[in-house]
């Protein structure tokens, strides 16, 4: 049985929301506006390469609707874990999960891509992995300069 008294718990800030909607509330119009910007680019770069996903047998449908469904996730994910680093109320391990949704949701349209392809030339598949590294390591240095530059109650 936890004790009443225990310092841990007696440590709990209540201005820290504790729902998964309380945290989305919080994460302000920049977080918002940057899912959106995710969404959008994630349709104009279905568009630009539907012609190449139909020639190598890969169904731009499915593509785009991969793409386009997890970019929501990966622009909340990416919003959300860098709100909560920012946040020296807030222990690392709160934005394990958004950061695990942001690359589950920037992996999926590339591993189906890679999947269901068949044999796709060396080029392409380097050009796709090549893809996945540069943008993830864009991403990361995204996230720790907005963590490094605006801390929270900056």
């Amino acid at each position: 049985m936890l004790d009443s008294q225990d310092p841990v718990l007696a440590e709990v800030d209540d201005d820290v929301p504790h729902s998964l909607m309380g945290e989305l509330r919080e994460l302000g119009l920049v977080g918002q506006m940057w899912t959106i910007t995710v969404v959008v680019f994630c349709v104009a770069r279905a568009v630009v390469v539907w012609p190449v996903l139909q020639e190598h047998n890969v169904n731009p449908w499915w593509f785009l609707a991969i793409d386009v469904g997890t970019s929501p996730t990966y622009g909340i994910g990416q919003a959300m874990g860098v709100k909560l680093m920012r946040d020296d109320r807030r222990p690392m391990r709160d934005a394990l999960p958004w950061i695990a949704v942001l690359m589950v949701s920037f992996v999926a349209p590339y591993g189906y891509l890679l999947a269901s392809a068949g044999k796709l030339p060396g080029y392409v598949i380097v050009g796709v992995v090549a893809w996945m590294v540069l943008f993830g390591a864009l991403a990361a240095v995204r996230m720790a300069r907005e963590v490094r530059d605006c801390p929270a109650g900056t």
